[in-house]
C-alpha cells in the first residue's frame, strides 16, 4: 500500500513538474513570440518622391505602378503628380504593362511625327500595330499632345478589348452631372470603366470628360485597371477570378463598337483640335 502511494505521488510531482516547465517555457518564449521587427514584416520602402507625400489621396496608387514598373518619375525624385498626360506617356505606360514585347520584327508605324530614336517608339510601334492606336487622317500621331480624362479611358479601353482584358462589372452605371458633355464615342468605354470601379469621378459628382488628365489620374485609373482587371487569355473560373488548373473561360465583357458617323474620331475617338 505504501508503495503504490509513493507511485501515486510521483506520477502526479512528475505531472506537475512538467507543467511547471512547460508554463515557463512559455511565459520565457511569448515576449518573443510577439515581438516582430518591421524588417520581419516587410515594410513597404518610402517612395523616392519628393512630391508624394503618404496624406496624398493618389499615394497608394502612385505605389502599385512605380513598384510594378509601369510608370517612374519624370526626374530622380520627382513625380509630377499634377503634370498632364501625353499621348506617348499613356501609350507607353500600356506597353509597359504589356511586358514591353519585342517590336523589332514589326511593321514600323506609319506616322510622320514618331521618330526611330523617340523614347516611345517601341510603345508607338507596338500600340499600332496592335490596333490599340490609329493615329490621325493626316498621318500624324501627335505623341506631345495632352489627353483629357475621356481619351484616356478610351485608349485604355482600347488596350483592354484588343488584348483580351476582361473588366468584371462590380456596379451598376451610374450617370455623372456632366453626362451631357461626354460625346457619344466615349460614353461605353467610361460607363464599362465605371461599372468595373476602374473610375470614379469628381467628388462633385462629375466626370470632367474635356478635362486634362494628370499623372497622378493616370497612376490611379492604371492600378484600379490592374486591381479589377481579368486577362481574359487565361482560363477563368466563375466570377472571373485567374486559375491555373481549371476548365472554365470567361467572356470578355462586351465587344468594341464602331465610333457614330457623326465625329471624326481616329483611334476609337481620339479627335484632335490643338
Amino acid at each position: 500500500m505504501g508503495k503504490r502511494l509513493q507511485l501515486v505521488f510521483c506520477n502526479i510531482a512528475k505531472r506537475v513538474l512538467a507543467l511547471v516547465m512547460l508554463f515557463g517555457v512559455v511565459i520565457i518564449s511569448f515576449p518573443y513570440a510577439i515581438s516582430v521587427s518591421p524588417d520581419d514584416i516587410g515594410e513597404p520602402s518610402p517612395l523616392p518622391f519628393v512630391d508624394v507625400e503618404p496624406t496624398d489621396w493618389f499615394y497608394e496608387q502612385v505605389r502599385d505602378v512605380f513598384e510594378q514598373g509601369l510608370m517612374v518619375g519624370t526626374g530622380d525624385v520627382i513625380f509630377n503628380p499634377r503634370g498632364r498626360v501625353t499621348r506617348a506617356m499613356a501609350v507607353q505606360v500600356l506597353y509597359n504593362h504589356r511586358g514591353q514585347p519585342d517590336v523589332s520584327e514589326r511593321n514600323p508605324p506609319p506616322f510622320t511625327d514618331v521618330a526611330e530614336d523617340a523614347w516611345y517608339y517601341d510603345a508607338v510601334t507596338w500600340a499600332w500595330g496592335n490596333s490599340v492606336v490609329r493615329g490621325f487622317g493626316d498621318g500624324t500621331f501627335a505623341p506631345h499632345a495632352y489627353i483629357t480624362r475621356a481619351h484616356l479611358v478610351v485608349l485604355i479601353n482600347n488596350y483592354s478589348r484588343n488584348m483580351s482584358f476582361w473588366l468584371p462589372p462590380q456596379r451598376d452605371s451610374q450617370p455623372f452631372v456632366d453626362d451631357i458633355d461626354i460625346r457619344n464615342y466615349a460614353k461605353e468605354a467610361i460607363d464599362r470603366f465605371f461599372r468595373a470601379m476602374v473610375i470614379n469621378g469628381r467628388p462633385d459628382g462629375r466626370f470632367d470628360p474635356n478635362g486634362n488628365a494628370t499623372r497622378a489620374e493616370l497612376a490611379t485609373m492604371l492600378s484600379q485597371f490592374v486591381r479589377y482587371g481579368r486577362d481574359a487569355s487565361r482560363p477563368q473560373p466563375p466570377y472571373g477570378f485567374p486559375c491555373d488548373d481549371c476548365d472554365c473561360s470567361a467572356p470578355l465583357y462586351g465587344f468594341p463598337e464602331p465610333p457614330d458617323d457623326d465625329v471624326v474620331t481616329p483611334d476609337y475617338g481620339f479627335p484632335y483640335s490643338n
